[in-house]
């Protein structure tokens, strides 16, 4: 009887006293780590990882090549659309470009008008000529029978203007007596007054359009430049501010040059980044083709 009972112990893998009592054996159990290995980490998909920059990029350059494509039109259409007549005064805009109002110092006067030339305009007594005379030599009031004429002379070319500023005739070449103006003046003759002319000699006329050589240097009052009093300086400043042609900024922004060399890199920056946009756009759709052609044939 002990002896079947001790071979089912060892069968069923207990023990059992005299007194017929199991003795169950203690079996160690390791424990089980709660930690476990994490899976490797998939390697990125090529694909995948060009398409997400491919997205980044386009992000990027979505406002700049939308703004250079708008530019690009405007800029195409600018004579059309009169935009390079359109001048532009911001001074934020002038700071860009580092241009700053300067009111010129002297003038010409002559016969209780003044001359003033800025930047941009030209200025007689406090109103803006229509066309603008750079760089003037001279400037001469000649009165005769009742008639006042305006003449300011430059390099090349004489102009006439009426006292109230409006244009009447220009004169240049041939209809000069010097093929080059050195300076201009004034000089009265028997009740009259004539516009001395210097240049390869010296010359007079009543109206601008007949010439007579003249030799007597020392009657003629030469046109110079004088100082500016403060209520003409203050009559000029609303001519001295700078301008630029709205067509101008728009290839400067077009360009990124109105921002210096910032603006410039960032423009370059912008190409690149199309140019990378087409490559990746190029390769995702073949690839996308050949994996599609691949799966037919399956």
């Amino acid at each position: 009887m002990n002896t079947q009972h001790a071979l089912r112990a060892e069968a069923d893998g207990a023990t059992y006293n005299d007194s017929q009592t199991p003795t169950v054996k203690k079996i160690a159990i390791k424990p089980v780590s709660s930690t476990q290995k994490k899976p490797a980490a998939a390697k990125r998909n090529t694909s995948l990882l060009l398409r997400q920059w491919h997205q980044r990029l386009g992000i990027f350059a979505f406002v700049f090549m939308g703004w250079l494509g708008f530019s690009g039109i405007l800029l195409n259409q600018s004579v059309s659309m009169g935009l390079d007549a359109i001048r532009v005064g911001s001074s934020t805009l002038m700071s860009l470009y580092g241009l700053h109002t300067t009111i010129p110092e002297n003038g010409y006067f002559s016969a209780g008008h003044w001359l003033v030339t800025t930047t941009e305009n030209t200025v007689l007594n406090d109103i803006a000529l229509d066309r603008h005379i750079p760089s003037p030599l001279g400037f001469v009031d000649i009165k005769n029978n009742g008639d006042e004429l305006l003449f300011v002379a430059t390099n090349d070319k004489l102009t006439l203007l009426s006292p109230a500023g409006v244009l009447i005739e220009e004169l240049s070449g041939y209809m000069l007596p010097v093929g080059h103006i050195r300076g201009i003046g004034s000089v009265e003759q028997q009740d009259t007054s004539f516009l001395a002319l210097q240049g390869e000699g010296t010359y007079i006329s009543a109206d601008g359009l007949s010439w007579q050589e003249f030799e007597n240097n020392e009657a003629i009052t030469w046109s110079s430049l004088t100082q500016l009093d403060e209520d003409a300086k203050s009559d000029v400043e609303p001519y001295a501010h700078p301008t630029v042609a709205l067509e101008q900024v728009l290839i400067d922004l077009h360009s990124g040059r109105l921002f210096g060399s910032i603006g410039s890199s960032l423009i370059n920056l912008v190409g690149a980044a199309a140019v990378l946009l087409s490559i990746s756009g190029i390769w995702m759709t073949w690839r996308t083709n050949r994996m599609r052609k691949a799966r037919q044939k399956k």
